[in-house]
């Protein structure tokens, strides 16, 4: 259990650092845009993730739960950068 503990801890530090160092590779990396726009919804899953494996009970509804809170997240920034781009025009 550990050792899932750190992979996740590692990907979620990785999703969320990702467009500093994954910049240079956005044309040869497909799926980059994609995860920018999850990037969230992955991160906060992955914190209901390990929420569910420090708590000894692993319940699928954690994992939900930040999923959908990543995705509010989202879907909160993207409605203030477009809004914010409409004013400058």
């Amino acid at each position: 259990m550990e050792v899932l503990f750190i992979v996740v801890v590692i990907i979620i530090v990785a999703v969320y650092f990702s467009p500093f160092f994954l910049e240079s590779l956005q044309a040869s990396f497909p799926y980059f845009n994609t995860i920018m726009r999850v990037r969230y919804t992955i991160i906060f899953g992955g914190i209901g993730l390990l929420y569910g494996i420090a708590g000894n009970v692993l319940d699928i509804t954690d994992i939900f739960f930040g999923m959908i809170a990543g995705s509010f997240v989202d879907y909160l920034l993207i409605g203030s950068q477009k809004n914010h781009t409409s004013r400058e025009t």
